[in-house]
């Protein structure tokens, strides 16, 4: 017994002998020693006689006490706590805990009252651990939370790459929940009745390695179809060559799941624009509450494809915005025709895929529609720059005449010609044409060619449109800089066209027109008694005279129309869009007005007259036949006695 239980069975002691037994030893005591002073031996054998009675009284009615004395002793050295029977025969609640550690091979059971509820003890026994370290808890990371050495992160990546990135971490995770053997996800191509193979998550080897697959019979197909979710949880070596076909042999699939992925775009019966599909080798894998599961990872693939269409077309804005300024800083440090049409090229190529690009810009030596520019992306044989385009039997042609964009997605289903009847290009693949027009003319057209049917998207056709259209203003600018060199050796006498300039604005005019189908009408002005007002008036005043009709007709033609001086101090005028009878009414206006207008010079005042021949363009009248046939007329008018408009 150690010390400690020495002491605690003192104490004990002590605090017994206060009671009615402690009374009854104490007195015992007392009498035994008084004896031993009494001579008397009988005194002596009295006193003891009484000690060893209250002795035995005290250990008989206290046996119990030196018990539990001694539990107590043990419950010290050992600081557990033993349980002690209590006198009597009353009910007890005890409490016995599997988890105890135990005292020489014996359990300890507690006694409890019986209104306190029981809990059983969590406490665990550490196993004793002899010559081997605590092993430590984990420590967590950042890296166990968050992709460190992730792209999205590290660097800016265009919406495509990172729309694949997260949808394979979508993949990924949804395989790992589902313990799938795989996880697929597939677009759905209705145009051209395909599944095409986007992203996956699998340790197969054994996967296919094509990336499109025909519609057919198999769940995805169906599922890609209708809309509706399947699964199935016993799919037998048999059927499985016919329901799963994205592996190159038996894979000895059990279950697959697979559902459809949406994504709205404001059109009505919506069909999926995609299908995830999860499979694995266990039977009965999937069930109803799969459904439930990958349904809330489909929204959120849909809520990924939302993003990166929205991110996309914001792409695709701001490349066209780049692309536009990268043409207009080019175009200000080289203003030429050759620079428009050569960074036009070059900006496509950013923005579009395509194999082939042509631009048809009209051609003066050859008077016509020439392919002025071709690029041959793809190598293979196409038609050749300096090639006359047929105006009115070619795609190319009508869209310079509509002035409106085609395009076609397959070109095996159209059987007309891109640019001539001899064109020595395939009948394959889809096809783009873009006029090249500003507000006021339409200078040719662009067209992209891609041996891939279906390659130009609505988002595409609409970029390369603005990008065409910005390449058509910086035209007009640069045609409009050659007027106004044009208008700096203008006739100085009339200010109209010189006859040099005059004579090529109507050349062209009369081509366009021949082309368009369009009307025009020509109109050679001459003032009556030229020699008789020179021999009153002068030379200058003559001149005078001409100024002042030159300026009238001016300010009665439209923007687009020409007035222009030529030989023998003639004046030519030249209407668009106007019928012969149109251009009659007009000469004729203006014969009357310049009859009535009032010329002061020199303190005089006095009126002139004026005689016009007035020519409609015919089909395929040339510019000289134009010419001589208002000379013709207007001859006529001066023999008739001048004052007279006379028609072709």
């Amino acid at each position: 017994m150690t010390n400690d239980g020495i002491r605690a069975a003192v104490a004990a002691l002590r605090k017994k002998l206060l009671s009615v037994s402690g009374i009854i030893a104490a007195a015992g005591f007392v009498l035994l020693i008084i004896g031993f002073f009494v001579g008397s031996s009988v005194g002596r054998i009295v006193s003891a006689l009484i000690l060893i009675g209250a002795i035995l009284f005290v250990a008989v009615t206290k046996r119990a006490w030196f018990a539990q004395m001694l539990a107590n002793v043990i419950r010290k050295n050992t600081n557990e706590d033993v349980y002690h029977y209590p006198p009597g025969n009353s009910m007890k609640t005890l409490l016995f805990d599997d988890y105890q550690s135990s005292v020489d091979g014996k359990c300890v059971v507690k006694e409890v009252a019986e209104e306190t509820p029981v809990v059983p003890s969590t406490k665990s026994v550490a196993p004793a651990m002899t010559g081997m370290k605590e092993e430590k808890a984990k420590q967590f990371e950042i890296s166990d939370f968050f992709d460190l050495d992730s792209d999205i992160y590290l660097t800016d990546m265009e919406p495509r790459s990172e729309f694949n990135v997260l949808l394979n971490k979508t993949l990924v995770a949804l395989r790992e929940v589902l313990f799938a053997h795989s996880v697929v996800f597939f677009w759905v191509n209705r145009d051209k009745q395909q599944l095409v193979l986007e992203a996956k998550s699998t340790d197969s080897q054994n996967f296919g390695s094509l990336k499109r697959h025909s519609l057919d019979r198999d769940i995805v197909s169906q599922v890609a179809r209708d809309g509706k979710p399947q699964f199935h949880g016993r799919i037998t070596p048999i059927s499985e060559r016919e329901l799963v076909r994205y592996y190159e042999s038996p894979e000895y699939i059990k279950s697959l799941v697979a559902v459809p992925v949406y994504y709205l775009d404001g059109v009505k019966d919506q069909l999926p624009v995609g299908v995830v599909v999860a499979d694995s080798k266990a039977e009965d894998a999937f069930g109803p509450e799969t459904l439930g599961l990958l349904g809330k990872f489909t929204k959120l693939v849909s809520a990924l494809i939302k993003s990166y269409t929205g991110k996309h077309d914001l792409l695709l804005d701001s490349e066209l915005l780049s692309s536009l300024r990268r043409m207009q800083d080019r175009i200000k440090s080289d203003p030429s025709e050759y620079s428009v049409l050569t960074s036009l090229a070059d900006e496509t190529n950013r923005l579009v895929s395509w194999d082939y690009l042509t631009v048809t810009m009209y051609g003066e030596e050859k008077q016509g529609w020439i392919l002025q520019k071709v690029v041959n992306k793809a190598g293979t044989t196409y038609v050749a720059p300096d090639q006359l385009v047929d105006f009115g039997g070619s795609v190319v042609g009508r869209v310079i005449k509509t002035n409106k964009l085609e395009l076609i997605d397959d070109w095996s289903l159209d059987q007309r010609v891109r640019f001539y009847s001899s064109e020595p290009v395939e009948s394959a693949g889809s096809f783009l044409c873009v006029p090249i027009s500003s507000f006021n003319r339409c200078y040719g057209a662009m067209s992209l060619e891609s041996r891939n049917k279906r390659n130009f998207s609505g988002n595409e056709v609409e970029t390369i449109y603005r990008l065409v259209e910005s390449a058509a203003a910086s035209l007009e600018v640069l045609y409009m800089n050659d007027l106004v060199k044009d208008y700096v050796i203008v006739d100085q006498l009339t200010g109209s066209f010189n006859q040099r300039h005059f004579l090529k604005r109507l050349e062209q005019e009369v081509q366009r027109a021949n082309d368009f189908g369009d009307d025009l009408a020509y109109v050679t002005v001459e003032v009556d008694d030229r020699q008789e007002l020179g021999e009153r008036h002068g030379k200058e005043g003559f001149e005078t005279i001409l100024n002042q009709v030159a300026r009238l007709l001016r300010t009665s033609i439209r923007p687009f129309d020409v007035v222009g001086r030529l030989e023998g101090d003639q004046l030519g005028v030249v209407l668009v869009n106007t019928a012969a009878s149109d251009g009659y009414l007009w000469a004729e206006k203006m014969r009357k007005q310049i009859a009535s207008h009032i010329i002061s010079m020199s303190g005089k005042s006095f009126s002139v007259t004026i005689s016009a021949g007035v020519c409609g363009l015919m089909d395929g009248m040339q510019r000289d036949e134009l010419l001589r046939g208002t000379s013709q007329v207007l001859h006529k008018a001066v023999e008739g006695g001048g004052n007279l408009v006379r028609v072709f």
